[in-house]
C-alpha cells in the first residue's frame, strides 16, 4: 500500500519561536487525529514542509495550509505517491535549519548554502529530507 508525500515551501514573516512551536504542537495533534506524519523545517523567511498519509487528508491539510495567514507565497513542490512515509514516528517534526548538522545539509543541497528553499527541484528536496531524516536517526 502506497501513501501520498506533498512537499511545499511557504514564506513565513520571521515568527518568533513561540508561533513556530504553537504550528507545531497544532500540526502534532491535527495530524495524529488525522493518520499524517511529517516534518517542517523552518528557517528566518522560510518554511518546507513534507506531509504524509492519505491522499484526500494530505491535500486537505494543504489547502487548509495554503489559506494560513502565517504562511505567504505557499508553492507546491512534489506530490507523489510512495511505498513508506519517510518520517512514520512523527506526527509532526520541526526542524530548525539553523541547528548544528541540519546547516551543514541545508549548505549541501541549496547553491547558496542559505536556507532559500523557492527554487528546489524535487530530487533537491527529496536528497535534504532524507538528510534530515538520517540526521535525527542517528541523534
Amino acid at each position: 500500500m502506497t501513501v501520498t508525500q506533498l512537499i511545499y515551501r511557504s514564506r513565513q514573516d520571521r515568527l518568533s519561536p513561540e508561533s513556530i512551536h504553537h504550528i507545531r504542537d497544532q500540526a502534532r495533534e491535527n495530524n495524529a487525529r488525522l493518520g499524517l506524519t511529517g516534518v517542517l523545517l523552518y528557517g528566518p523567511e522560510h518554511f518546507l514542509q513534507c506531509l504524509e498519509g492519505d491522499a484526500a487528508q494530505v491535500t486537505r491539510t494543504f489547502r487548509t495550509i495554503a489559506e494560513d495567514p502565517r504562511h505567504d507565497d505557499v508553492a507546491l513542490i512534489a506530490v507523489r505517491d510512495v511505498p513508506r512515509r519517510t518520517f512514520a514516528d512523527w506526527s509532526m517534526g520541526l526542524i530548525d535549519t539553523e541547528a548544528p548538522g541540519v546547516r551543514e545539509a541545508v549548505a549541501d543541497v541549496m547553491s547558496t548554502g542559505d536556507f532559500i528553499p523557492d527554487h528546489l527541484g524535487t530530487d533537491q528536496v527529496t536528497t535534504l529530507m532524507q538528510r534530515i531524516r538520517a540526521l535525527h536517526r542517528s541523534a
